[in-house]
């Protein structure tokens, strides 16, 4: 999950990075902190990158600017989202520079990318733009880098072997998955600031890291997803706010699978859920929580249910679907169940008697088949 900015550099100044000083403002009446000097940068908090070049980060001179600023930016749609809060911070000037740090899971290692060339363009510079493998060890990291640096003067070496040993830390103490930084800044007496920063955090982490946890408590609205990973204890992604078919699956792979195959078939689905079936304990809140959100979407008009079981019972989970539908009366779409594994005879049995739109199918594809027929209005 990507944190805003905001919060991004809160969780790194609490690790010793350098970042500007910078205030959260959700309203243009909002009053710029006493210890603030122009000029500063007021810049929409959105999830995602490409801010500056949407209009979303401007440069003010005066009290007046940041208003105008905050009046035209907030309720601003960037790449889908829509921004409802901005962070004004302290401009710096220095020469940029970009750093960043990606886990690489399958190989069990961290990738160190450095450039002299940062900012916007930092696309259009990928020539300069040098690259790293290291173990997943902090020493090991900080060395990469070391290396990355060896054609950079050394005015500019000090700063950027600081930097990136801060970085690193804070990369390790918060289990981060991506941490960057464009532009690093350094400026003509060698200090160093985080200008910018995207910070992508591990979910799975969260009952380890208290600090990324408490910022999903007191915004829970910013990041819906990883509430209902905390407070649910299962994934749940809203994929396209128009689709037609909605999902209730389990597995990550699997759901991940069946989304690309609706799509392939011309369909994109509302949502990706890996319910973790095995952990409902007979509780319906996870499929509750679900039925709401695809019933609480107009556009759908089909939802498709796939669960293949190991060691749930579908007839556990089935009876758990009952009960959740019983509780969320406003769910009247029809469903498509694929029910395969321990226990498929009696989950089918019990969801054929449930006073339900229900329609079942054992073959995945003819499944997948049959809930586009029924969102298309055809027969199924």
């Amino acid at each position: 999950m990507m944190l805003l900015e905001h919060d991004a550099k809160t969780l790194l100044q609490s690790a010793g990075v350098h970042c500007p000083e910078g205030w959260l403002a959700a309203a243009d009446g909002f009053k710029l902190s006493e210890r603030a000097s122009f000029p500063v940068a007021v810049k929409a908090q959105v999830p995602v990158g490409g801010r500056g070049k949407a209009g979303g980060i401007r440069i003010c001179h005066d009290a007046a600017e940041v208003k105008g600023a905050l009046t035209d930016i907030l309720g601003m749609e960037i790449k889908g989202h829509t921004v409802g809060a901005c962070r004004i911070e302290q401009a710096v000037d220095g020469n940029e520079h970009y750093m960043a740090l990606k886990l690489v899971p399958d190989r069990g290692q961290v990738c160190c990318l450095y450039s002299r060339a940062g900012g916007i363009e930092i696309e259009s510079n990928a020539d300069a733009l040098g690259s790293a493998f290291a173990a997943y060890e902090p020493g090991a990291v900080k060395a990469a880098f070391e290396t990355l640096f060896s054609g950079a003067d050394e005015f500019a070496a000090k700063a950027l072997v600081a930097s990136s040993g801060s970085l690193v830390d804070a990369f390790f103490v918060n289990e981060l998955m991506l941490l960057e930084i464009n532009p690093l800044m350094i400026d003509a007496d060698g200090g160093w600031t985080a200008a910018d920063a995207k910070v992508v955090v591990d979910l799975n982490a969260l009952p380890r890291q208290d600090a990324i946890r408490d910022m999903i408590e007191v915004r829970p609205g910013t990041y819906p997803e990883a509430e209902v990973k905390l407070k649910q204890g299962f994934d749940f992604v809203i994929l396209s706010e128009d689709a037609d078919i909605g999902l209730i699956t389990t597995g990550a792979g699997l759901s991940m699978q069946v989304a690309d195959e609706l799509a392939a078939r011309g369909h994109d689905v509302f949502n990706f859920c890996d319910m973790r079936t095995g952990g409902f304990r007979g509780n319906p809140d996870r499929l509750i929580y679900v039925l709401r959100e695809i019933a609480a979407r107009p556009t759908v008009k089909a939802t498709l249910v796939n669960i293949f079981a190991g060691i749930t019972h579908l007839g556990e989970f089935s009876a758990v679907l009952l009960d959740a539908l019983k509780q969320v009366p406003e769910f009247k779409l029809p469903i498509v169940a694929r029910l395969v594994g321990n226990g498929e005879e009696e989950g089918m049995a019990l969801l054929s008697a449930a006073p339900h739109s229900m329609h079942f199918e054992r073959d995945l594809d003819r499944a997948m088949d049959m809930v586009v027929a029924i969102s298309e209005g055809r027969a199924a």
